[in-house]
């Protein structure tokens, strides 16, 4: 990842991190409140079709592709539909955008991933979770399992994993959602296998194998099923011991790191 000061990290230069100092608090903290009701945190993993939308930015349209390719392996008598809201952008600078809130309620959806809260790569500012919240709030009031989305670490960095699950894990405790353990499954697949390429030559996005351990995630997630039931990967150009470990490590920290809590 560059170190340029006032960066922003991603596709276009500008769909990751904030590279401290930075936007602050940012566009898009104003008038939340169109979202305002607080409702329970709905199971849409028994439903017999999965219709998903993502909204982020290019970490999360990415996996557009592989996610509905599980979905369909896995679930071949469900009619499966994921889409991606429209514009890369912080969670933050979509609201109020004109076209996100239209997206939202544009169709029923039964889960919506939510990624692209700013956070400081230096860790040394914080910023605001507010606008996380509202599409949090707005996803129930649409009947949709909203899930949170922490990215995954950048090539070599140690703490982002754990610092991701705990920031994200704060939000839930606000307004209740899932949160994908992202990071860490990265973390533990990486322990486990140091050989694997997870990023891409820029070290910030995920490649090709990496999309796919982030997709393994929600996919036990949005399913309620054990990654370790669906059929064998060998479409997605991995062998079967790259396989092993990443289901694995899916299974165990979905164990260890609860994603969803219904009954709060």
């Amino acid at each position: 990842m560059l170190a340029a000061a006032g960066l922003l990290f991603g596709c276009g230069g500008s769909d990751r991190l904030p590279n401290d100092p930075a936007t602050g608090a940012g566009g898009g903290q104003t008038g939340t409140t169109r979202y305002a009701t607080s409702l329970p945190l709905a199971d849409n993993s028994g439903t017999g079709a999965f219709k998903v939308l993502l909204m982020g930015n290019s970490h999360a349209a990415g996996l557009l592709p592989v996610i509905e390719k599980l979905l369909i392996l896995g679930q071949p008598d469900k009619s499966v539909d994921v889409q991606v809201a429209p514009r890369f952008s912080f969670l933050a600078d979509r609201v109020n955008d004109g076209v996100s809130e239209q997206k939202l309620e544009s169709e029923q959806w039964t889960h919506v991933i939510l990624q692209a809260q700013k956070y400081s790569s230096t860790r040394s500012n914080s910023y605001p979770t507010t606008a996380a919240e509202y599409w949090i709030r707005g996803s129930k009031e649409q009947g949709a399992t909203p899930i949170m989305f922490p990215e995954h670490p950048r090539k070599g960095n140690t703490w982002e994993g754990q610092t991701l699950w705990d920031l994200h894990s704060g939000i839930s405790d606000r307004e209740n959602a899932c949160v994908a353990p992202i990071g860490l499954v990265w973390d533990e697949v990486i322990f486990r296998d140091s050989a694997l390429v997870l990023h891409q030559p820029d070290g910030n996005h995920a490649s090709e194998t990496g999309l796919l351990l982030t997709a393994l995630i929600f996919y036990q997630i949005i399913t309620g099923q054990p990654v370790g039931s669906l059929p064998e990967l060998s479409e997605f150009g991995i062998n079967s011991a790259t396989e092993q470990i990443m289901k694995a490590s899916v299974s165990s920290l979905l164990f260890t790191y609860q994603a969803c809590d219904y009954e709060a």
